[in-house]
């Protein structure tokens, strides 16, 4: 496999070749050269080992760049999958606005989601949202509170946004979601719990 310091050495080398039929030939390559560029000992003793010990030409026409080992780390998205229960929502987003996130995940208009939050029917990482502002990071959860299980009262019913990734691009972000559209939790704990006499099925 070719390097990308050797392949960009061997551009440099034929930057200034023409491949012509009536030019000199260089004795065990493949390409043939004007004269005026044969100048160099150092030059034709490297390309001559080049093409000979990696087999240049048919190693230029299978190159492509995931034969290369790129100088540069280039990160990798991590592909997440659906689950039993749950689904990966894949979107852009401007930011990562609590707001913005669960009208993303849960498919929710702008309106409705200020509505549940005066409502006092958001939690963040299980803590009342005090701002529909706040930025949220990788691996918060969203609580969408949609009232007491009927089967179970002291549960709750809720949607979950997961952000399983956010990834900036030059507008906003790329954000993989883990939505879960009904889940049954106990309510949460001291100033945080959530209290309606409403309740729903599950």
């Amino acid at each position: 496999m070719l390097k990308i310091s050797h392949i960009r050495q061997l551009q440099l080398l034929f930057r200034a070749v023409t491949i012509t039929q009536s030019h000199s030939q260089l004795p065990g390559a493949s390409y043939t050269y004007r004269n005026d560029e044969l100048r160099s000992p150092a030059l034709l003793s490297s390309l001559v080992n080049s093409t000979r010990s990696v087999g240049l030409t048919a190693s230029l026409q299978k190159y492509n760049k995931k034969d290369v080992e790129s100088d540069s780390d280039d990160e990798e998205v991590t592909e997440f999958k659906d689950e039993r229960d749950s689904k990966v929502v894949k979107t852009k987003v401007n930011s990562l606005r609590a707001d913005l996130i669960l009208k993303a995940g849960l498919g929710i208009a702008r309106n409705k989601v200020e509505n549940i939050f005066y409502e006092s029917r958001i939690r963040v990482n299980g803590k009342k949202l005090q701002k529909k502002s706040v930025q949220l990071h990788d691996g918060d959860e969203i609580d969408v509170i949609r009232g007491f299980s009927q089967q179970n009262p002291s549960h709750l019913v809720i949607s979950r946004v997961i952000i399983l990734a956010a990834d900036p691009r030059e507008e906003g972000f790329s954000v993989q979601l883990r939505r879960y559209k009904s889940l049954l939790i106990e309510n949460y704990p001291g100033a945080n719990a959530y209290k309606s006499s409403g309740s729903v099925e599950h």
